[in-house]
């Protein structure tokens, strides 16, 4: 017999296990996916890719000169300077971007995408440039798409790989073109 006090939980439980709700994890991919493509395309169009964007911002970090809420932080975005790490998160920092809103439009490794994501907005507020109030949001949003890894990429690519040759139980199928 079921306990009384299971069937709460499985309510709770029912939109991150059912497939029945895969449409509104889309709807969901579908507008993160669109903020992380403004995000990036913004960033390639800007000249971010010649290595030069991101130094002054690093140094007014590391400065003190935004409100970064941790007194950590400023240090960090001194070594960077300094090694000259900047020069390379210029390149992939907008790369990274526009391959979270691919990954979260298609539904093909959404988990590691998610989790790319939430670093960068973290990395964000950590440095005291982005909105707690916007970026937050958009951190509890993602962490509901972590919740439901199993069912947010139901409608995607990513569970569609069967028709290319892929088993997910066996894995490559012989002779599959």
């Amino acid at each position: 017999m079921r306990d009384r006090t299971s069937r709460p939980l499985g309510l709770i439980a029912w939109p991150f296990s059912s497939p029945l709700t895969s449409p509104v994890w889309l709807v969901l991919r579908i507008y993160l996916a669109s903020i992380w493509m403004q995000f990036g395309v913004a960033k390639l169009r800007g000249g971010w890719l010649r290595g030069d964007a991101l130094e002054a911002l690093l140094q007014a970090v590391a400065d003190g000169q935004t409100p970064a809420p941790f007194s950590f932080y400023p240090p960090v975005a001194q070594v960077l300077v300094a090694t000259g790490m900047d020069v390379v998160l210029c390149i992939l920092i907008p790369l990274a971007e526009v391959a979270v809103a691919s990954a979260f439009l298609t539904g093909v490794m959404l988990v590691p995408a998610a989790v790319c994501a939430i670093l960068l907005n973290l990395n964000l507020i950590l440095a005291g440039v982005a909105s707690v109030h916007f970026d937050g949001r958009i951190i509890a949003l993602q962490l509901l798409l972590l919740a439901a890894w199993r069912v947010a990429g139901y409608l995607g690519l990513g569970t569609r790989a069967g028709w290319r040759g892929w088993d997910r139980r066996r894995g490559p199928v012989p002779g599959a073109t």
